[in-house]
């Protein structure tokens, strides 16, 4: 017969009371963990995260062909296939533009280096600048060249690695993420998360997708300007200025300084070099302050201090691959914040804008976020 315990009663409900106080500490404690894991592990939170934004922007078209009959699996592949295919066209048809824009690229970073020289030290150190042989200048470009390839073949492996991880999400993600659900949730609270999940997914996909048509039409408008006014390679520029677009205010600003620098290793110091980069920030201007506006509507707004220290933490993190994911993620941040009633609030920190709930239910209201410079 065991003995009775020496305790009080009072002990229990006292380490009852202590858990329940440290409960949220740990909580933090994980997620600060956590964060840091994915902060410190570039290789592996780019494609990841990467594969979780193309898995919401392709699931409704996997799940339009798995009501249709096709089973999951090859729903996803075939959405995953559409998407290359839709990628490697758009190359194969800008083909010619890109590899003569790519085999300039020398010439024109050769070129802004000697210009940016002669107004840093005066026409005085022109001679001097001439008298540099061409091997050194090789040498130079080599050395500039080399990072942009560097990261280049970076960002294609992570490429790479996202889709293949994009094709597992499409095919059991939503298992998984249910599985999770009921391991982390009792069941008087699953439905009301269920609504939540779906009504997230459902909002990022929408906005992923329209801002994606919005930054293909903006590339395409681009590329017809630019060759509207004689540019060499406008198609190059275009395919460049729709996918910066993704990256508000710095994106716009670094399409502005490769059109300039094109343009001054083409015509040289004279109106024809600043007029495409005029014309390419009022198209620019009426895109983010009148078009996208119109499509997304205003009612969710991303603050843009937010945006800019997201884009910063993003690309000291990650590199290039956080610049470009920071605002989708910071997006799909803000649609869950304001889906669940209890995160309202920190929605409110990300932008203003808040969701009403006239369910009763955690649901997603028709508004879209929206950012722009």
């Amino acid at each position: 017969m065991n003995a009775p315990s020496s305790l009080p009663p009072s002990a229990f409900t006292s380490n009852a009371s202590d858990g329940r106080r440290l409960a949220p500490w740990v909580r933090v404690a994980a997620g600060v963990a956590a964060f840091a894991a994915l902060v410190f592990s570039r290789d592996v939170a780019v494609p990841l995260f990467a594969a979780i934004l193309l898995a919401l922007a392709l699931s409704p078209l996997c799940s339009a062909m798995v009501h249709a009959g096709l089973p999951r699996g090859l729903a996803a592949l075939l959405a995953v296939a559409i998407l290359l295919g839709s990628v490697a066209g758009t190359i194969y048809v800008i083909r010619g533009p890109l590899l003569g824009l790519l085999a300039r690229a020398p010439d024109i970073i050769r070129d802004a280096h000697h210009e940016v020289m002669d107004m840093t030290n005066g026409a005085e150190r022109a001679p001097a600048r001439t008298a540099r042989t061409r091997t050194e200048e090789q040498q130079a470009v080599l050395s500039m060249l080399t990072p942009v390839a560097a990261g280049l073949s970076r960002s294609l492996l992570g490429a790479g690695t996202a889709v293949v991880l994009c094709f597992f999400i499409l095919t059991s993600g939503s298992g998984v993420g249910r599985a999770v659900l009921v391991a982390v949730r009792g069941k008087p609270e699953r439905r009301s998360w269920l609504r939540v999940c779906s009504a997230i997914r459902q909002q990022v996909a929408r906005y992923l997708r329209v801002v994606t048509a919005i930054n293909i039409v903006f590339g395409i408008a681009t590329g017809a300007l630019l060759w509207a006014l004689g540019v060499k390679d406008a198609a190059a520029y275009g395919v460049i200025a729709g996918l910066f677009n993704f990256v508000p205010i710095l994106g716009a600003l670094v399409s502005a300084a490769l059109i300039l620098a094109g343009t001054f290793a083409e015509h040289g110091m004279t109106s024809m070099t600043f007029l495409p980069l005029l014309c390419f920030l009022l198209l620019h201007i009426t895109e983010g302050q009148f078009i996208t506006p119109m499509l997304l509507g205003r009612k969710l707004l991303l603050n843009p201090l937010v945006v800019i220290l997201g884009l910063l933490i993003g690309a000291s993190a990650w590199g290039i691959g956080g610049a470009f994911l920071s605002v989708p993620i910071l997006t799909a941040l803000k649609i869950a914040a304001d889906a669940h009633p209890g995160w309202r609030r920190w929605g409110q920190v990300l932008g203003r804008g808040a969701i009403g709930d006239q369910t009763g239910l955690p649901q997603v209201a028709p508004g879209r976020p929206i950012v722009r410079a």
